[in-house]
């Protein structure tokens, strides 16, 4: 019976998907995958060559350049994707991407030169002095790191969704850990500062990668570049794209405070041993909400044009679609890692047995997270920036205040718990908002 009502279930899913649609969540599917696999395999990586404590050290690093990637992101990367993906032959794509490129190049060089200043202050406040060896790469790989956000934005802007996930955080994690290993091999030994020269590097390549994709799409459409070089009687508005902008950077709290503020803080209460652990249980949880990495590659252009065209009940349909694509390939991953956590956690090593409980409070986080599909993207597409932007306000405040109160009460579970809230809360409410605003009920099953 549960075997048919599983089938009926994919066959609705596949129904529903047909042509270019399918074959977009096919290509970003597999490139999402690779970028996912990337995330799991640097901390197996790092894990095998560190242990807990070296995946404590290098995840402080990590949301230093995060937050720092964030901020100097300025929500371009969304910005770019809205106004690109309403009209690929338009004539300011070139003013679009020149704005947020300059932007974006002078924000990051300006955090790195801060976190390369910083750095010893910064790995005292964590009591951990090969933080500051590590923060020498890190600043060096801000500036790569932002910008390839900001190309993601504009790939996903023309169409190139899969192009787009191999330019964010999970390639560069991949390529990190490749670069990692071959460092500790040609060294012979292992120190964790390896492991952020191999983050450095792999975050240049990848930059590298999402410059040559841009520059081959614009000179397949050189109409956009005439355009972008001619003089226009009515040029786009800088100041409305750059307010667009700012919506976006609200938007990115959530993440902000998932994978920077709420590991710092986790750093500053936590052990290096129990923050390893709880790191590893978040990184092996992000397998869950790769897929909506996914969706959220795939569709959120496609809710801006229709929105643009004012096809209401395409748009409802499409927004249904997300939810329920998302649950059903979420699902297994789920319940993977909710049933035998210890022999996922396994993978990292011996010693991280002891995050099972932690991955399963994650892993009810991620599925609520996933099960509404791409519903901020959904408010931020249609004109309702500064509705998503209060959401994520509030949400992030509780989210914050979680992780101060629940650490000390519990230790690592109470991180996890904290991340779990963050996780759900946001989307939850969003979700609430658009049922109330739109009449789209986000949810994998009809009511």
């Amino acid at each position: 019976m549960n075997r048919t009502l599983t089938t009926g279930w994919h066959r609705r899913v596949a129904s529903r998907l047909r042509g270019d649609l399918f074959l977009s969540l096919c290509r970003t599917f597999a490139a999402r995958g690779i970028a996912a696999l990337g995330t799991i395999f640097l901390g197996v990586v790092l894990g095998r060559l560190y242990g807990p404590q070296g995946v404590g050290i290098f995840a402080l690093a990590q949301s230093v350049i995060f937050g720092a990637g964030i901020i100097a992101c300025y929500g371009l990367n969304g910005a770019l994707m809205r106004y690109v993906s309403q009209d690929n032959d338009s004539p300011d794509i070139m003013r679009y991407l020149r704005w947020a490129m300059l932007r974006s190049i002078g924000l990051s060089l300006l955090l790195g030169a801060l976190v390369g200043t910083l750095r010893h202050p910064i790995a005292s406040v964590f009591d951990s002095p090969d933080l500051a060896g590590l923060l020498v790469a890190i600043a060096l790989a801000i500036p790569a790191f932002t910008l390839s956000f900001v190309l993601s934005g504009f790939l996903k802007g023309v169409g190139m969704p899969a192009r787009a996930s191999l330019q964010e955080n999970g390639s560069i994690s991949l390529w990190a850990a490749i670069c990692t290993v071959v460092f500790v091999a040609v060294d012979d030994s292992r120190s964790i500062s390896q492991a952020g020269w191999g983050f450095c590097l792999a975050a240049w390549l990848v930059c590298a990668q999402g410059g040559f994709h841009t520059w081959r799409w614009l000179y397949r459409h050189p109409h956009v570049r005439r355009a972008g070089r001619a003089d226009r009687a009515a040029p786009p508005s800088k100041g409305a794209f750059f307010s667009t902008a700012q919506s976006f950077i609200m938007l990115n709290m959530s993440m902000f405070l998932q994978q920077v503020l709420g590991m710092l803080i986790a750093g500053a209460l936590l052990s290096h041993s129990d923050l390893g652990l709880f790191k590893s249980a978040e990184r092996v949880g992000m397998i869950i909400s790769f897929i909506l990495l996914v969706i959220n590659a795939v569709f959120p252009p496609r809710f801006a044009k229709l929105f643009h065209q004012g096809k209401h009940a395409a748009l409802e349909r499409l927004a249904r679609q997300s939810s329920l694509v998302a649950t059903t390939m979420a699902l297994p991953a789920a319940i993977l890692c909710f049933v035998f956590p210890e022999w996922v956690l396994g993978w990292f090593g011996a010693e991280f047995h002891q995050a099972a409980n932690l991955l399963r409070i994650i892993v009810i986080g991620h599925l609520i997270n996933v099960a509404t599909g791409s519903v901020a993207f959904l408010l931020t597409m249609t004109g309702r920036e500064k509705l998503m932007r209060n959401i994520t306000l509030i949400c992030s405040g509780l989210g914050v205040l979680a992780f101060l109160l629940l650490i000390p009460l519990f230790g690592a579970l109470g991180a996890a718990m904290s991340l779990a809230l963050v996780l759900a809360l946001q989307n939850i409410v969003a979700a609430l908002f658009v049922w109330k605003e739109m009449r789209i009920v986000m949810l994998p099953i009809r009511l």
